[in-house]
Formats: structure tokens, C-alpha cells, sequence
């Protein structure tokens, strides 16, 4: 029996898998199958809605709950964290006045004028529990022939079980990687979502953007609803091919609903939206063109779904925040964290700093996660900088131990590339980001980028 926290975290790090692990494909969504109904199918019990693509995924599913929140009890599983584990499996709810009380059925009355959106992350008391109702099922699966789930896919597993003892009204589901043979591929949703399709994970999902669209369009099932951002033609014609087979009804941006943004500043952002119905002036918190876009897609998914209204929608665009997504922690001097991990969340980044803050140069703190397109991302992002800080890390996540590129070899690249930049290498990620401060003017920038791993790091020093 476990009784810390501390020791669930250790029960499941043993299940961490080795480099050859890491990626078992058709076996590991069979292993998930046999977990799941070891567990007794938890994930039937509740409504889904399964979000992938390549960028934007975890903002989309977090504004989907959000707004479902207003009317549901929503269930929100994430990856991967930033600080805490706990992160990854979160209640969403819409906290009613005082002066009303609770209701007591599962569906909330109308709270759209308090504004204030709860997201609750699973205690370590919750957590523990899981962890002590789900080993038994991990020590069934150690003899058969599938072999023992990983620590993903256990992760996933108490999720779905934590859902359905909380009586949920509905889950939104973010995949982890790709969408045909992820762990969370064992739901058939209402909806699918597919963000857009890019260049990430081409050692395991495919070289071309279209052999990983044929992987991401894995988790559209027969009969649903599919809800997409994709723009690349090729694209398009998978994803039209795809639903068509399984009977499957497709929304595509710029086509069945699209967006006009009408102001983007520090404060947020304001756009009219199109689509079964149009609305004017919505209000977004989160920061950045890409936000917008990632609103569209989750208002178009909503849309349609008993009991949301306009009003819904505009709490929770204007109340929604998300760590680690340009997220301001200090504003004299200016400090962003963004997460930005492949070349086209650089692109996003880069567009957003470049259209709110465009009269700053900016100070660069920077790692980047080795495999990644570390090329492509400091092309896109070296222009905006008047000086990069790099440093490392080294981290043991569900994907064993992992690194950023050294410090050394990403200044030989920008060297080599004849960046007229002033560079600095300081290794140890917090040092970088307090000797800078130090250092700073109070109109200065410091932006710190290249991965969610550093940007949880740092999120550390904000308490």
C-alpha cells in the first residue's frame, strides 16, 4: 500500500520505458485496451472529446472545458506537466455565488455572471488513491503477453478512473503524441479535434506532413464530429478522405467558421467570430494570433452542444489563462514564458512578440530539447533578440531521461550561421534567468523559450 505522494511518484517512474520502449506503436494501444477493462472500461462512463494536431492542443482543450464548464462538470487530461504531476488531471467548473449554493444534480445551474472559472488540480490525496486502485491491474499485466503499461499510459489510466469517480459530465482529452496508437486512443468521442498538422515527432510519426496527418487522424471514429485548423491542401484531402470513410462530419477553419481579429495587445486580444451563429467583439485573455485561432476551433467544437450560450462563451474566452503560453510573470522588466518546442510554435511566438511588442528588442533565454529542429527555431527567433542566454537542462519525465542540446553546440550553430548576436552560456537555467534580472533595465524583454520542460523550471522562481 502507498502512502505518500512521493512514493506514487516513484511507483511510477518505474514504469518509465527504455529508449526501445518508448514508441511500441499497434502493441501499446492494445496494452492500453487490456488496462482500460482490467479497470472495467472507466472512460465509457462519461461524454469525450479527443483534441490532437501539432501545436495548440493543450490550449484548445483547456478553452473547450472552460466554456463546457459554464453548464458541465468537465474532466481535463493534459500533458505534459510543467511543476506537478497533479497537473494532468484537473476538475473544470464555474464557481456559483455564494448566495445560491451547490446544486445538487451533476449539471450546474447558469452561473454566467460570476466569471470565475475553477480548474482543480487532483490532490495528492486523490492521487494516491489511484495509484493504490490501479497497481493491481499493472501487476495482472506483468505476465501476459502485452507486458506492463507505461507510465503514460497509467497516467491515462487513473485519469479515466479519477473521471468517473468524480461523475463528470464529460472529459476533453488531450492526445499526448500522434492520435492512431496514443494511450488516450481508447475513447470513442463526440468530437474529434485535429489543431493542425506540422513538423514534430518525425522520428516516430513520419517525415512529411502528411504521414503524420494519416497518424493524427487516428482518433477520428464513425459518426462523430471532426473540427479542424488545418491549412496545407494535401492536408485537407487526408482529413476529407478520413471522414468520409467513417461517416464522420467535418468543420474546417476558413471554410465551415473563421475568425477577424480586430485588436491584439498585452491586455488580450479581440475578434469576431463566424460560425453557426457570428459574434462580435469576443474578449480573449490568452495572448498571440495563434490564440485566436485556437478560440475559433473550441467555440466551433461548442457550438453545438446543449445548453452553451454566447454568454458562455464570452466568460470563458475573456477569464481562460494557461501557464507557460505567453505568459507574462513580471512586468518591469517584461518577463514571458513560452513553451515554443518546434519550429511552428517559434513561428507563433515570433508573430505574437513581434505584434504587441514590436518597438522591443528582445533578451533571449533559450533551450531547446535535443531531436528538436533547433536549426529552424533559432532562424525563426534570433531576428527578435538583441542577446540569448543559453543554458540546459536535464530532466526524467514519462519519457525517460531527457536533455537539451549543450549550450556549446547550439552557440556553433548560430556562430556557423553568422548571427550577429552577443551571446552568453550560463548552464544552470535558474542562474540564467536571476542573472539576467539582475542585469535588466526596467523597459527590457526577457523572454524565456525552447521548451516546456525549461519553462517549468522557471515557473518555479514565481511561486
Amino acid at each position: 500500500m502507498i502512502k505518500s505522494f512521493s512514493e506514487a511518484v516513484k511507483y511510477l517512474e518505474q514504469y518509465i520505458p527504455t529508449d526501445e520502449q518508448k514508441h511500441p506503436g499497434r502493441l501499446g494501444i492494445e496494452r492500453m485496451f487490456y488496462l482500460v477493462s482490467l479497470l472495467g472500461n472507466p472512460q465509457v462512463n462519461f461524454r469525450t472529446i479527443h483534441v490532437g494536431g501539432t501545436s495548440g492542443k493543450g490550449s484548445t482543450a483547456t478553452l473547450i472545458a472552460t466554456i463546457l464548464s459554464s453548464k458541465y462538470k468537465v474532466g481535463l487530461h493534459t500533458s505534459p506537466h510543467l511543476e506537478r504531476i497533479n497537473e494532468r488531471m484537473k476538475l473544470v467548473v464555474t464557481r456559483l455565488p455564494a448566495r445560491q449554493g451547490r446544486s445538487s444534480s451533476r449539471r450546474l445551474r447558469d452561473p454566467a455572471e460570476t466569471g470565475l472559472v475553477v480548474s482543480k488540480d487532483i490532490s495528492d490525496k486523490d492521487f494516491i488513491e489511484l495509484i493504490n486502485k490501479i497497481k493491481p491491474a499493472v501487476r495482472k499485466m506483468e505476465g501476459s503477453k502485452l507486458g506492463v503499461p507505461s507510465y503514460f499510459e497509467i497516467l491515462t489510466g487513473m485519469a479515466f478512473l479519477y473521471f468517473k469517480e468524480q461523475k463528470v459530465d464529460l472529459a476533453v482529452i488531450e492526445v499526448g503524441m500522434g492520435g492512431r496508437f496514443d494511450a488516450t486512443n481508447v475513447i470513442k468521442p463526440e468530437v474529434a479535434v485535429i489543431t493542425n498538422v506540422g513538423l514534430d515527432h518525425i522520428e516516430v510519426l513520419g517525415e512529411t506532413v502528411e504521414e503524420i496527418a494519416r497518424d493524427k487522424t487516428g482518433i477520428i471514429k464513425k459518426g462523430i464530429t471532426v473540427v479542424s485548423g488545418v491549412d496545407q491542401q494535401s492536408v485537407i484531402k487526408i482529413l476529407e478522405e478520413k471522414t468520409k470513410r467513417e461517416k464522420a462530419k467535418l468543420y474546417l477553419l476558413n471554410r465551415d467558421f473563421d475568425f477577424k481579429i480586430q485588436r491584439i495587445s498585452q491586455q488580450g486580444s479581440v475578434f469576431d467570430y463566424r460560425g453557426n451563429k457570428k459574434m462580435r467583439n469576443l474578449a480573449l485573455r490568452l495572448l498571440g494570433e495563434h490564440q485566436i485561432e485556437n478560440a475559433a476551433i473550441a467555440i466551433k467544437t461548442v457550438e453545438e452542444w446543449n445548453g452553451i450560450s454566447e454568454k458562455d462563451i464570452r466568460m470563458a474566452l475573456k477569464n481562460t489563462q494557461i501557464a507557460g503560453r505567453l505568459e507574462i510573470v513580471r512586468k518591469k522588466p517584461l518577463v514571458i514564458l513560452d513553451g515554443a518546442h518546434n519550429p511552428d510554435k517559434m513561428k507563433a511566438l515570433v508573430k505574437a512578440i513581434k505584434t504587441i511588442w514590436r518597438d522591443k528588442k528582445v533578451t533571449l533565454v533559450l533551450a531547446i530539447k535535443e531531436g528538436k529542429d533547433a536549426l529552424e527555431m533559432l532562424r525563426l527567433i534570433l531576428p527578435i533578440a538583441k542577446k540569448v542566454i543559453l543554458t540546459k537542462y536535464q530532466l526524467l519525465t514519462d519519457q525517460g531521461n531527457i536533455r537539451s542540446y549543450d549550450p556549446v553546440k547550439i552557440k556553433k550553430i548560430i556562430d556557423e550561421n553568422k548571427y550577429n548576436i552577443e551571446i552568453e552560456i550560463i548552464n544552470k537555467a535558474q542562474e540564467a534567468v536571476e542573472k539576467t534580472l539582475r542585469t535588466a533595465h526596467e523597459e527590457d524583454l526577457i523572454l524565456v523559450s525552447g521548451s516546456l520542460y525549461l519553462i517549468g523550471i522557471i515557473r518555479s522562481l514565481y511561486g
